[in-house]
């Protein structure tokens, strides 16, 4: 039964990061205006600088991430597949280090500022690793640090998922929603694949489907 669902949902979780790369990149008509820039310091250059590249970016390593993880395509062109890796680590660490500066700029307070800092930190350091690791040849490990430098990449997702649950079903206050979706967007994300990595080493795990 689980094999007949993995297609499924995987198809399900590209619609979704598809969706959530093309509203992101709504940040960038100058005709629409975003409630999330509300309370923005946009009079300061930096700030915007910063969280423009992080937007666009972040957009970009978000939508390139699954076809980057994708076997059947790996193997069909492992060239671009090295060529498109080196441009998505490049915007991750540009991208990461853009966020850090944004995040002290969270609303609601430094608790969120907190949980984004430390996203942004380990955004960059699994995708360093990530990249460390290929350099050295060590190809397992840099398949499992692409793992987890992803899983903080979906973090865009899980954010848009969680916040509008939190405030439309839970009817929780922004003030707490907003911290809470600030850790919440991504270290699940991270313990979900730390433990997918271990259960494939141990071999409990059925192989994914190739797509």
């Amino acid at each position: 039964m689980t094999t007949y669902l993995q297609k499924p949902l995987l198809y399900i979780g590209y619609a979704l990061i598809t969706l959530v790369a093309l509203y992101v990149l709504m940040y960038f008509v100058p005709s629409f205006q975003m409630p999330f820039l509300d309370h923005k310091p946009l009079h300061n250059v930096v700030w915007r600088l910063a969280f423009w590249t992080h937007v666009g970016l972040g957009a970009f390593a978000l939508a390139l991430g699954p076809f980057q993880l994708s076997v059947k395509r790996r193997l069909r062109n492992v060239d671009r597949h090295r060529a498109l890796g080196k441009v998505y680590i490049l915007s991750i660490l540009i991208a990461s280090i853009c966020a850090f500066y944004a995040s002290f700029f969270a609303d609601t307070g430094w608790i969120a500022s907190l949980g984004f800092a430390c996203l942004a930190v380990v955004w960059f350091s699994t995708t360093l690793r990530a990249y460390q690791a290929i350099r050295n040849g060590q190809i397992d490990q840099h398949r499992a640090w692409m793992y987890r430098s992803y899983a903080a990449t979906l973090a865009a997702v899980s954010l848009r998922l969680i916040l509008p649950f939190e405030l439309a079903v839970l009817h929780l206050p922004f003030t707490i929603a907003y911290p809470v979706v600030a850790w919440l967007c991504w270290v699940p994300n991270l313990i979900i694949v730390e433990w997918w990595l271990r259960q494939k080493q141990s071999g409990t795990m059925a192989p994914p489907t190739r797509i």
